[in-house]
């Protein structure tokens, strides 16, 4: 019995820390989804123009969003 109340302490905060971690990355992962649907929108109600010959430069549709994502 000792153990047990020695223990439990640890398990309720380990079983909080999980609780709330879980509910965190659920959120960012859904949050990140709605973004992707929510940009797909954007690209489809209003389409990027197509660079000129001339240019070099890559231009992004939404700006910082692309910057340092991988393809």
């Amino acid at each position: 019995m000792e153990y047990i109340k020695v223990l439990l302490p640890s398990i309720g905060v380990g079983l909080i820390f999980w609780y709330v971690m879980r509910g965190i990355l659920r959120s960012d992962t859904t949050e990140r989804e709605e973004m992707e649907r929510y940009y797909r929108q954007l690209d489809d109600e209003h389409p990027a123009e197509e660079p000129a010959a001339g240019d070099d430069e890559e231009k992004s549709t939404h700006g910082p969003r692309d910057e340092g994502r991988p393809d």
